[in-house]
């Protein structure tokens, strides 16, 4: 109902908070030699790349947040992965 609606909660918009929830369950901090050695000897890649990655080719993201050509997540909507 709430996304509906557009209702914004402590600043944010109803898109917004799908980002950032699903961007949460993905939260953790490594030390630079176990990210070194999970890069090395895990099938899975690291939580930050798992959601910097795949966002990065989504443009409701873009507009959700307001990123522009020079902010350090911008890729230029003619190099953005499309599958469909």
């Amino acid at each position: 109902k709430q996304y509906k609606e557009g209702k914004t909660i402590n600043g944010l918009t109803p898109v917004q908070r799908f980002f950032l929830g699903y961007s949460l369950g993905w939260l953790g901090h490594e030390r630079d030699e176990a990210l070194a050695n999970q890069v090395m000897t895990d099938v899975h890649s690291p939580g930050y790349l798992r959601v910097n990655a795949p966002f990065s080719d989504v443009d409701e993201f873009y507009t959700a947040f307001g990123i522009k050509p020079g902010d350090p997540m911008w890729i230029d909507p003619a190099k953005r992965v499309r599958i469909w």
